[in-house]
């Protein structure tokens, strides 16, 4: 991807503490984005922001939380929302469901963006509302997809590196996606086929 395709933009990744998340911020970065980096854990946040550069910062959020998850939304209009924090229970569903709520309006008002929903196992729910708010937001020029990953038995015979989920959270979220919505892209090695 060649730097002006996200030059500008400005990149929201929860869960940028964990291996995707740090993979994710690193293309994001080296393809031109201001990103903001959420997690837990303050000093890996702030580790992390460090090693991205100076267009880059964290924020300390609980999806869990919807204090937390109400703090981080506010802090700057996002172009493009990556929600990679897990999803292990019904409060972070909660402030999965809340951070969407509270990110598209400033979308809609800034003429659309992207939200790439990040799920391992499962991937009911997440899967379910991507496609509900690519229904309800496509018209405003949101597009919302989710990518799916596996920690199965494959027919690859591996786990995937973080960077190879990571180039398909960074293709959802591009130019060169923009035709693509309600999607959940299957990044498992072909565990799905088994």
């Amino acid at each position: 991807m060649s730097a002006p395709e996200l030059t500008g933009r400005t990149i929201l990744v929860t869960g940028g503490t964990s291996a995707v998340g740090v993979a994710t911020a690193a293309l994001f970065a080296a393809a031109g984005a201001q990103l903001i980096i959420s997690g837990l854990d303050a000093r890996a946040g702030r580790a992390v922001v460090s090693d991205l550069g100076p267009g880059a910062r964290f924020i300390a959020a609980d999806l869990a939380d919807l204090e937390s998850v109400d703090h981080l939304a506010r802090q700057v209009p996002v172009d493009i929302l990556i929600n990679n924090a897990a999803v292990t229970d019904v409060d972070t569903l909660g402030g999965l469901y809340f951070l969407v709520s509270a990110v598209a309006p400033c979308m809609i008002r800034h003429g659309g963006g992207a939200i790439v929903n990040v799920v391992s196992e499962g991937p009911g729910a997440v899967a379910a509302l991507t496609r509900t708010w690519a229904a309800e937001f496509g018209g405003d020029g949101i597009r919302v997809n989710c990518v799916v990953t596996g920690v199965r038995a494959n027919p690859l015979g591996r786990r995937a590196e973080p960077r190879e989920i990571a180039e398909a959270i960074l293709f959802l979220a591009s130019p060169r996606a923009s035709f693509i919505t309600g999607t959940s892209l299957l990044v498992d090695g072909g565990a799905d086929v088994l």
